[in-house]
C-alpha cells in the first residue's frame, strides 16, 4: 500500500470549546437528488474529489453523472431552486479529469484515450453560469497514449487552465513536460516546454498554476531522494529553480521520499510537505515541510518531525478502538495543506486503507495535524481520532473528511456513528492553539443500512455557516436528498 511522511511539532490531544461554538444546526431546504456512482479505479486519490462549487454567496453548481455516457452541470440557488441544467456528453471510454468554476463559467475537463489510434486527448467543456449554455468543446491537448496520462492544473480562481503532458523513457521515468496555458474562456494564451533534462530519475511531478498564469513544477527525483521546484512565467525565458536532497543516509539510516503534497496558496506562495521512510523496511521516518520563496530564491525549511516510538505510543494511547495496536505508523497519507490569515501552515495527513481483497471494506481513521508559524517554526501538532468504515463498492466516497478553513478555525465534517447516532459530525480546530471541539451532530440523521446513504464529493461550504450535502435521511430511506444546512 502507499505510505506517507510528516514534520516535527508539540503534541496536543485535548478537546476545546471555541468561544463561538455553533451549538445548533438547521436544515433550511432539501430536494431529491439523482446520483449515479463513478466506477473509478482511483480509490485512494480521486481525480475530482469536489463536485459542488460555490459561485457567489448564494448560488452553487453541481457536477454529477447522469448516465453511462454523460455528466450534467446544474446550478442552484441557496434555496435549492434549480436554475438550469447542462449536459456534457462522453465518447466511448472518456472519463472525468477536472471540474472548476470562475465568475463567468463552470468548466469540465474530460480525458479520452484511443488505443487503436495511439492517442489521448483532453477536452474542455465550458458552461455559461448565467444562461447554462454550453459552448463547443475545445481540444486542449493531444499526446501519445503510451506516455503517462495527460492532465490539467487549474488556478484557484479558475481563470487559468494548464493542460500538460509527459515525455517518458523506457522505464516510464519523466524526462520532460510540456503544457498549453488557457484563460477562463478556454482560449489559448501560451505554450511551454519545461525541459527537465538536468534532473535525473524523475518519478513524480506536481504541476500547479497561479491566477496570473505562473507555472510551478515540483519534482521528486534521484531515486525518490531529491525535491526540486521550478517556476515558469508566461512570456519569459527565465526559469527559477530550487532543489534539495531530502533523502539519503542520516545517522546510518537510509531514507527516501514516500509521499508528497504541494499547495499554491492564495498569497501566491508555494508550500510542500514530504513524508520519508526507511529503506528497505518502509517504516515511516519523518515529515519534512518547506516554503518556497522564489523571489528570494530561498527554500525555508521547518524542523524535521521524526516519527519516534514516543509519537507512535501517544497515537496508540488516543486510539480507544478494539484490536491490537501496532508499533509503527501504517497507511498514513498526506491529505491537505492550509494557510491561515496569520500565515500559519497546517499540514494534514490521514490514515486510509482497505482490509485487502476484492470485497473487503475500506477504512478512514485518525487525522494527524502539524502546524508552523509564518517563519516555519514548529507551532503545535495533534491527532484527532475517528473510525469510519465503508463497503468496497463505496470505497472513500462516503468516508474520510471534508475540511474548510475560515479565519483561524479549521472546520472538519465526517460521517460517523457516535454514541449510537449515525450522522455528519462537525469538529472545529483552533489554528492558534490546536485545541479541537468535541464532535457535534449536524442533525441529518443519516440512514445506517447497507445502501448508499452519503456522498462526500457533494459536500461544500457556501460560507462559514452554510453547508451543502447529499445524504439519505433515515426517514427518507428511499432517496438521496440535496440539503442545505445552516449553522446557528
Amino acid at each position: 500500500m502507499k505510505k506517507i511522511f510528516i514534520l516535527p511539532l508539540l503534541f496536543l490531544s485535548f478537546l476545546w470549546q471555541p468561544a463561538a461554538t455553533y451549538a445548533q444546526f438547521n436544515r433550511k431546504a432539501s430536494v431529491a437528488f439523482s446520483y449515479m456512482p463513478d466506477e473509478s479505479k482511483a480509490r485512494y486519490s480521486q481525480r475530482v474529489p469536489h463536485k459542488t462549487i460555490a459561485v457567489g454567496n448564494d448560488e452553487f453548481v453541481v457536477l454529477s453523472r447522469s448516465s453511462a455516457d454523460a455528466y450534467t452541470v446544474e446550478k442552484y440557488s441557496d434555496k435549492l431552486k434549480k436554475q438550469w441544467t447542462a449536459e456534457v456528453k462522453l465518447a466511448g471510454t472518456e472519463t472525468l479529469e477536472a471540474f472548476a468554476a470562475n465568475q463567468e463559467a463552470a468548466i469540465v475537463v474530460t480525458h479520452r484515450a484511443d488505443n487503436d489510434q495511439g492517442q489521448q486527448q483532453l477536452y474542455g467543456h465550458r458552461v455559461d453560469l448565467r444562461t447554462g449554455k454550453k459552448q463547443e468543446s475545445v481540444l486542449l491537448l493531444e499526446a501519445s497514449v503510451k506516455s503517462r496520462r495527460a492532465s490539467v492544473s487549474i488556478s484557484e480562481d479558475a481563470t487559468k487552465l494548464l493542460a500538460y503532458r509527459y515525455y517518458t523513457n523506457s522505464s516510464h521515468q519523466i524526462q520532460d513536460i510540456s503544457g498549453t496555458l488557457y484563460d477562463g474562456k478556454l482560449q489559448k494564451i501560451d505554450y511551454t516546454s519545461y525541459n527537465l533534462q538536468d534532473t535525473y530519475n524523475i518519478l513524480s511531478a506536481d504541476v500547479q498554476v497561479s491566477n496570473s498564469g505562473q507555472q510551478y513544477i515540483s519534482l521528486i527525483s534521484d531515486n525518490m531522494k531529491r525535491l526540486t521546484s521550478r517556476l515558469y512565467t508566461p512570456g519569459s525565458e527565465e526559469v527559477r529553480v530550487m532543489s534539495v536532497l531530502v533523502g539519503g543516509v542520516f545517522s546510518g539510516t537510509t531514507v527516501y521520499i514516500l509521499d508528497s503534497k504541494f499547495e499554491l496558496m492564495h498569497n501566491g506562495t508555494l508550500y510542500g510537505a514530504v513524508m520519508t521512510a526507511e529503506e528497505p523496511s518502509g517504516r515511516y521516518y519523518s515529515l519534512k515541510t518547506v516554503k518556497f520563496d522564489f523571489e528570494a530564491e530561498d527554500m525555508i525549511f521547518a524542523e524535521e518531525f521524526r516519527f519516534t516510538p514516543d509519537y507512535i505510543s501517544q497515537v496508540n494511547a488516543l486510539d480507544k478502538s478494539s484490536g491490537g495496536k501496532t508499533g509503527q505508523l501504517e497507511d498514513i497519507y498526506l491529505s491537505d495543506l492550509f494557510l491561515t490569515p496569520e500565515q500559519q501552515l497546517i499540514v494534514m495527513a490521514e490514515k486510509k486503507y482497505t482490509a485487502g481483497g476484492k470485497d473487503a471494506p475500506y477504512f478512514a481513521k485518525e487525522l494527524h495535524l502539524f502546524t508552523y508559524d509564518e517563519y516555519m517554526n514548529k507551532d503545535w501538532n495533534s491527532v484527532l481520532m475517528k473510525h469510519q468504515q465503508a463497503p468496497a463498492d463505496e470505497a472513500f466516497s462516503s468516508i474520510s473528511y471534508n475540511a474548510y478553513l475560515s479565519g483561524n478555525t479549521l472546520h472538519l465534517l465526517t460521517l460517523e456513528e457516535l454514541k449510537g447516532k449515525h450522522d455528519l459530525y462537525l469538529r472545529q480546530v483552533d489554528a492558534n492553539s490546536g485545541e479541537a471541539s468535541a464532535p457535534k451532530a449536524v442533525g441529518l440523521n443519516i440512514a445506517n443500512d447497507k445502501d448508499l446513504a452519503y456522498v462526500k464529493d457533494f459536500t461544500a461550504w457556501l460560507s462559514e455557516k452554510n453547508i451543502i450535502a447529499v445524504a439519505r435521511p433515515s426517514r427518507k430511506a428511499d432517496e438521496l436528498r440535496l440539503s442545505k444546512i445552516q449553522l446557528k
